[in-house]
């Protein structure tokens, strides 16, 4: 069954069955795996949802399996710092890093010296999960759907302005998506970017700019308390968290998605016996109701599959926003 961006992989609900032994070997002459604790790269910092998923299925597969696994963050650079720790690694298994739609999706196809290949370094091992965005306009803001907003900034090229969590975030990049989608230059409105989605949504609530695309979970409040006005999800299919709110695909962008993900990924060259192993144990945590309550609740959905799908599934998005810096001039060195 492949796994792409329209579809999840829907697991048994029947438990895990798994191996007996913390440890097997990766041949007749190989000394057992894991051979000392197992480290997991986190190239953001504590308490997001890309460092929160990693831990949830890293404690999971320590109590089962009693592995020593230990979470690493190692922020700066946009997630590079990170990264090329990982790539530096031995190519044991001993070290895995979390990759994510910035550092295999948009960034791969907007730095031009990137100093690492997000397909050739890295194996990829698991998707763990995904979220759409919302798009979101200030309550004083007199549009109330996306022909409309688009409309605006028609009409007012330049005088609107809008937040994200960085350059080349996946939030920058869906509000780019919507002008290429809409035929609108990317200076249509003016970028305002932060350091991180909390004082991105502060710049919005403050109305230093009127309008972005960020997570649900950050927003729900603010749309329940009517002072944000959600007009339109990024992905495919309506949001269980917001589930008035019409796709943009409704909408008549076809296609149009942009989500936010993370998933885990060693060395290349590692093991191939060390991949297979982490995502069955991956597969099978994701399984677990617990471990899914847990990610639902940091307003992320469950993925999964196999390592081969998780592949397809970067090289899709690195090919999709690799496009998308064409078509609008994004790259950059």
């Amino acid at each position: 069954m492949g796994l792409n961006r329209r579809s999840a992989l829907i697991f048994a609900a029947a438990p895990a069955l798994l191996g007996s032994l913390p440890a097997f070997p990766l041949s007749a002459s190989a000394e057992p795996y894991p051979a000392k604790p197992v480290r997991i790269i986190v190239p953001y910092p504590a308490g997001g949802p890309y460092d929160g998923i990693p831990r949830i299925i890293a404690q999971w597969i320590g109590a089962q399996v009693g592995w020593s696994i230990v979470v690493d963050n190692r922020t700066g650079a946009t997630g590079i710092i990170g990264l090329m720790a990982a790539k530096r690694a031995a190519a044991d298994g001993h070290t895995l890093v979390v990759v994510t739609t910035s550092t295999h999706g948009s960034m791969p196809a907007l730095k031009r010296n990137l100093a690492y290949d997000a397909v050739r370094d890295f194996a990829p091992i698991v998707l763990l999960a995904d979220a759409p965005l919302v798009l979101l306009v200030r309550d004083d803001l007199s549009v109330n759907s996306v022909a409309k907003l688009v409309g605006m900034m028609r009409d007012r090229p330049g005088q609107l302005n809008y937040s994200t969590g960085g350059y080349g975030s996946p939030h920058h990049l869906a509000t780019i998506t919507l002008f290429q989608r809409a035929a609108l230059p990317q200076n249509i409105a003016v970028h305002v970017p932060f350091a991180g989605l909390a004082p991105a949504l502060m710049a919005l609530l403050g109305g230093n700019v009127q309008f972005m695309i960020t997570s649900t979970g950050a927003a729900t409040q603010h749309i329940a308390s009517g002072r944000l006005r959600p007009l339109a999800i990024t992905s495919l299919m309506r949001s269980a968290r917001l589930p008035e709110v019409p796709t943009m695909a409704e909408l008549g962008y076809a296609g149009f998605e942009v989500l936010a993900w993370c998933g885990l990924a060693a060395a290349s060259g590692t093991p191939d016996a060390v991949i297979t192993r982490w995502n069955e144990l991956a597969n099978d945590a994701l399984r677990d109701p617990k471990v899914r309550e847990q990610i639902s609740a940091l307003d992320y959905d469950i993925r999964g599959g196999t390592a081969k799908e998780f592949a397809e599934f970067v090289a899709l998005d690195i090919n999709r926003y690799k496009k998308l810096a064409a078509d609008m001039g994004l790259a950059e060195d």
